[in-house]
């Protein structure tokens, strides 16, 4: 049980450090590459993901061949570029590739794709957000070197707050909150989380629902940007604990931290549903084959004997799950 304590703690860690080629993943959709008039000025223009086999695009190393840029370029009806999260992104899918090549050609890949794509004033305020994502990252490198180990609560703030302070520094206020915010808040909430788990002085059985309460302290925004970041992380480290053979008590000791107890019992009950109907399909998967097996019945008969039985087992809604099951 001890060495659960530290999974959300080096969960946390990693999730505060800055993944320095780590891209964010977004699903890729591949758009007309003319925008239409907008039908109010309020309307931004989207313009289009390109491909990275696009012969217009920016050469890119072997690994983002056949993908398309992940990160979408939005105008306001008087062509100046929307900063959102989106651009970071687009950032982020270029230097993916550094590795393969060089810092500064997947800077160079960026540029010529931004310019493969704007106009002005759009293009030159693309480009100056660039130049201090570069500064930011050039920078981070040398405050990492400050942090070379996170080894308590503590040291994690004192990197969070070093890591805010820079970008505060470097961006303005609309990218810093456009590109940050959702980290930043999710990190927050990591750390006080974490404070709360690691404390001597509060009891285990109240740490679930002080957790639960600190999420909902936040506003509703905040919130919603939490829930997939919370969820991802428990989908993560549930798979890495079951691997690990745990068992469900170690599951519900890192829900409880993650979610709160009201969110613990709901995927408990999810978790009981899911077990009941796996039960039921095994049943119902070993009859189905002792028909199948029948040397007495005709093939007509057979799955006629098999339709009677899963009408008797299964609601005519669960029936189409069940067939779906059958057939993969």
């Amino acid at each position: 049980m001890r060495s659960l304590i530290y999974v959300p703690f080096l969960a946390a860690a990693l999730l505060l450090g800055w993944h320095y080629l780590a891209p964010e993943p977004q699903a890729s959709a591949t758009t007309e590459q003319t925008p239409p008039a907008p039908s109010s000025p309020d309307v931004p223009l989207v313009l289009a993901k390109a491909s990275a086999n696009n012969t217009n695009a920016a050469p890119v190393a072997p690994s983002l061949q056949g993908t398309h840029v992940d990160g979408m370029l939005e105008l306001d009806h008087k062509g100046n570029l929307l900063v959102t999260e989106q651009i970071r992104h687009l950032f982020d899918y270029f230097y993916t590739t550094v590795g393969e090549i060089s810092f500064e050609q997947a800077s160079a890949n960026i540029r010529q794709h931004l310019a493969g794509q704007l106009q002005q004033p759009a293009l030159a305020q693309a480009l100056g957000l660039l130049d201090d994502y570069i500064a930011y990252k050039t920078a981070l490198v040398e405050l990492e070197q400050a942090f070379p180990v996170i080894a308590d609560i503590d040291g994690l703030r004192g990197r969070a707050d070093a890591v805010q302070r820079l970008r505060a520094g470097i961006f303005s206020t609309e990218a810093h909150q456009a590109f940050f915010a959702a980290e930043e808040v999710f990190n927050s909430f990591s750390l006080e989380r974490l404070a709360i788990m690691h404390d001597a002085n509060i009891p285990d059985a109240d740490k679930g629902a002080m957790i639960e309460d600190l999420r909902n302290s936040l506003p509703q925004e905040m919130q919603d940007l939490l829930v997939p970041q919370i969820h991802q992380v428990l989908t993560d480290q549930t798979e890495t604990l079951q691997a690990g053979g745990a068992d469900a008590g170690q599951i519900r000791e890192l829900r409880m931290s993650l979610v709160g107890p009201e969110a613990t019992g709901r995927l408990e009950s999810l978790d009981a549903q899911r077990q009941q109907w796996q039960l039921r399909v095994a049943e119902f998967g070993a009859e189905r084959q002792s028909i199948i097996e029948h040397p007495g019945l005709a093939e007509v008969d057979k799955r006629r004997a098999i339709e009677d039985l899963a009408a008797q087992r299964f609601a005519p809604n669960e029936r189409l799950r069940l067939t779906s099951l059958l057939s993969e």
